[in-house]
């Protein structure tokens, strides 16, 4: 990274891992979906002229503004052109990483990933590119994580305390005992 992104990246960006890359052929694919969707109802039979160069432009800013970092602690998703969204994956209470691939997905060359997390509900992204190491780095980072030992200096903050709630009380007894 250059100097300008590094000063101007968030805490949530810090320790960047792996960049996320889409495939492109997953303009085609919101588009075409979109499109069966729209020949499938009254009313978007009617709006599907004016959707299909329109909707091939609206994909593409979607495309463009799709963004994501596998970091030492997360995974970071920024999407949306006219609204954006922006989710943080935390890995320790990562589940499960999946690849589907169905027929329809294969025929436009995508697969869609679903992250799933304890208490929340799955994380889908679809045209991943190399979904397969992606996905083996994230269960690799995610199993560092949480098999990670305890940092000594917890340990010793909480023994610390425990030395002066004894020292305390045993000054309270002392009093206690002289009265």
């Amino acid at each position: 990274m250059d100097e300008l992104s590094q000063t101007h990246t968030s805490y949530a960006d810090s320790g960047q891992m792996m960049a996320v890359e889409f495939d492109r052929k997953i303009i085609i694919y919101w588009w075409m979906s979109a499109n069966l969707g729209l020949l499938f109802s009254v009313v978007g039979i009617i709006l599907m002229p004016i959707w299909i160069p329109f909707g091939w432009l609206v994909h593409q800013k979607q495309y463009e503004h799709m963004s994501g970092a596998l970091t030492e602690r997360s995974l970071n998703m920024r999407m949306g052109w006219m609204f954006k969204k922006q989710q943080n994956i935390a890995l320790d209470k990562l589940t499960d990483v999946s690849i589907h691939e169905g027929p329809i997905l294969k025929m436009f060359g995508v697969v869609r990933m679903q992250f799933e997390t304890a208490g929340a509900a799955p994380f889908i992204l679809t045209g991943v590119k190399n979904s397969d190491q992606f996905r083996d780095l994230v269960l690799q980072q995610r199993d560092s994580l949480v098999s990670a030992p305890q940092q000594p200096a917890q340990t010793t903050d909480s023994s610390d305390v425990l030395v002066e709630i004894r020292d305390i009380l045993t000054k309270i007894e002392s009093k206690l005992s002289k009265e």
